[in-house]
């Protein structure tokens, strides 16, 4: 089995490397650092797996993954993510993602959910399968974030690159208004800050 490794931090794709390196039928012929070097890679390069990060520069992990699905959609994909939350799980899933394992899974589950998804299946660390029936079970909006109509309309002035004082003025609202609304936004898309609160949002398409 070909595989493509894609991961900003090397001493990641250098620990996957070490970890598969005595798995006979396993090779490791590739390695990207951000989505855009992984799509360039994979045109170049046959390859029947990519172990994919969520996180990455330039273009993240789903975001690549959205792409390629429409030039390889048998492609075998498995998401390696220090996410734990459904939202980032189950999106995964909606987008072609054929596994989905944390990072902190040994090597022995990485080595199994690899076989499986070979031969055409899919898998899910055990742990997680919990999270993902409990959301959906719930109807929690933590599943599929919903922003409300003036929650969108800040969000997207944010990835605009307008301040708070920006914001509010456009919308006849106070600053600390809109500090609140923020504030929400960033509670629904469990984000610290305004950066990431764009990125997750462009990921999942909530904003464009």
């Amino acid at each position: 089995m070909r595989i493509v490794i894609a991961d900003d931090h090397w001493t990641v794709r250098d620990g996957l490397k070490w970890m598969l390196s005595d798995e006979a039928d396993i090779e490791v012929v590739g390695e990207a650092a951000n989505g855009v070097e992984l799509l360039e890679l994979l045109a170049a390069t046959e390859t029947d797996i990519v172990l994919l990060d969520v996180n990455m520069p330039e273009m993240g992990g789903l975001e690549a993954l959205e792409a390629l699905r429409k030039t390889s959609p048998t492609l075998g994909v498995i998401v390696l993510s220090m996410h734990d939350k459904a939202i980032y799980v189950k999106r995964a899933i909606e987008l072609g993602a054929n596994g989905y394992l944390l990072k902190s899974a040994g090597k022995d589950e990485l080595v199994r959910a690899i076989g499986i998804v070979a031969e055409g299946g899919s898998y899910v660390q055990g742990e997680l399968t919990g999270v993902i029936l409990d959301a959906a079970t719930s109807g929690s909006d933590t599943v599929q974030p919903r922003l409300s109509n003036r929650e969108h309309e800040v969000l997207s002035r944010v990835a605009r690159g307008e301040e708070n004082k920006q914001i509010a003025k456009a919308l006849g609202i106070s600053e600390a208004t809109v500090k609140t609304y923020l504030k929400s936004v960033f509670e629904r898309l469990d984000v610290h800050s305004r950066a990431e609160a764009v990125a997750v949002g462009l990921r999942l398409g909530i904003i464009e």
